[in-house]
């Protein structure tokens, strides 16, 4: 005969490993929860989205000419603050606004409000080269990307006439015949003008009038309506470049 099943309380090794294991299983549900919890209410962000470029972006040879004639209109209409508002911020640590407006109120250009038009365009990174023409003169001018926009940027040369005071720029100018006829008040007398001798021949309207002893030579190449000056010194603050004319 076999022997009858036992009943009672089992084993206390056995009820301890069960209380274990409720222990653990109720903690990983506890764990669960809060895991699921914390992902509803703070869900993982998805990583920022790139914009993509416009076609030819802010370097491009049309976004270059949109921010660039503006500059080019602005000095041919004689708006020359306008235009220095359009400079690098360094460009702008060369000279004053108002020393750079002045400086054409005493040599104003010879020929003024003359439109500047482009012809061509050559990007390289952050600088692009701007060719420009103006009646029969073409000349290339420098911008640098600044600020989301195109500015323009002096020459070496330009930056080396800068130096110097404007009045003395000015001198040095109406010495090389680069200058106009200043706009001044009735009676008062013009900076470097000369008094005609009597019986001398009458200049044409609106002819410049040369500096003392500038003799009479072929124009200038670059600008047909400037005379030449073969004696005058190379001096970088009385040589034009860019808009400095």
């Amino acid at each position: 005969m076999g022997h009858p099943p036992q009943y009672g309380q089992p084993p206390r090794g056995e009820t301890g490993r069960g209380l274990a294991v409720m222990v653990v299983m109720a903690v990983g549900v506890a764990i669960g929860a809060v895991i699921t919890v914390f992902m509803v209410f703070n869900p993982p962000s998805s990583p920022p989205s790139t914009p993509s470029p416009k076609p030819g972006g802010e370097h491009s040879e049309a976004s270059v000419r949109q921010a660039v004639q503006p500059a080019l209109d602005a000095y041919g209409s004689g708006l020359y603050g306008d235009f220095w508002d359009l400079w690098t911020t360094e460009a702008q640590g060369l000279i004053a606004r108002e020393e750079y407006m002045r400086l054409f109120e005493i040599c104003p250009p010879i020929l003024p409000n003359s439109p500047l038009t482009i012809a061509d365009v050559t990007i390289t990174g952050d600088s692009a080269r701007v060719q420009a023409t103006r009646l029969d003169d073409t000349t290339d001018f420098d911008f640098a990307f600044e600020g989301d926009t195109w500015r323009y940027e002096p020459s070496p040369e330009e930056r080396l006439a800068y130096q110097s005071p404007v009045d003395q720029i000015a001198e040095q100018r109406r010495a090389m015949q680069f200058c106009g006829t200043p706009t001044s008040t009735p009676g008062a007398s013009t900076p470097g003008a000369v008094t005609p001798a009597p019986g001398a021949p009458t200049p044409a309207p609106g002819a410049p009038t040369p500096a003392p002893g500038a003799p009479t030579t072929s124009t200038d190449p670059l600008n047909p309506t400037v005379p030449s000056n073969p004696g005058a010194p190379s001096d970088p603050a009385a040589s034009p470049s860019g808009f400095l004319q």
